[in-house]
């Protein structure tokens, strides 16, 4: 386990540790519950040793809740495949649809946007977004491609073009993805009937905010 209060852990050790947590986030907000495992994950107290220890106040809330048993017992799959159908599941009629668009407040029309990170996605040989069948704001996707970036950023051996990337990445991270997923995560916590989904959501909220620190203080050498 990997925590941001040992020392004895670098920068990009923490990196990498996230990558593992993200990837399974990711998959929890663009899969139905049976096709992630999320019900049986949650239930058997997998979640109880997350890859990533955190001083992060929004991410030691999520790990505690997603540490305590299911309340649902033997309804605990069935409680969470209903829960993402209400809260996940369908654009226009879900309570808390994971696409960018839906919580945004930037003026760019949608079609623009989805243009913008098509095109940086592009850049970097992504194409998750057209394999999926989602939309390129889709809290999966974006999930996915922060992923992608950050282990870009860990293996490249190219000073500038690790820099690039890490600035390509810290963009990404705080100015799309957290200009909306605060108010995304409240929603979550606020309709959700079961602690996967709000424990979810304020990992991906304490994780990206982690992130983005860890690659604000590597500009500065640290």
């Amino acid at each position: 386990m990997t925590g941001l209060t040992n020392s004895l852990n670098s920068a990009d050790e923490l990196l990498q540790a996230y990558t593992a947590l993200f990837f399974f986030l990711g998959g929890s907000v663009s899969m139905k519950p049976d096709e992630s495992d999320l019900p049986h994950i949650c239930d058997a107290g997998l979640l109880r040793n997350l890859p990533v220890e955190s001083r992060n106040s929004v991410y030691l809330e999520a790990s505690r809740l997603l540490k305590s048993p299911c309340p649902f017992k033997q309804q605990c799959h069935h409680t969470v495949e209903k829960n993402y159908a209400e809260l996940l599941s369908v654009k226009n009629t879900s309570d808390a649809y994971p696409a960018a668009s839906l919580w945004r407040n930037s003026g760019t029309a949608t079609e623009d946007h989805h243009r913008n990170l098509s095109a940086l996605y592009s850049r970097y040989g992504y194409g998750r977004a057209e394999e999926e069948g989602l939309e390129p704001d889709h809290l999966g996707i974006q999930m996915l491609f922060a992923n992608l970036l950050i282990e870009k950023y860990l293996t490249e051996d190219d000073y500038e073009i690790r820099e690039m990337i890490r600035k390509d990445l810290l963009e990404f991270i705080d100015f799309e993805m957290l200009s909306w997923l605060p108010r995304w995560a409240e929603r979550v916590s606020g309709k959700s009937v079961t602690k996967c989904y709000t424990g979810i959501s304020g990992l991906i909220v304490g994780g990206l905010t982690d992130v983005r620190d860890i690659l604000s203080r590597q500009k500065l050498g640290v």
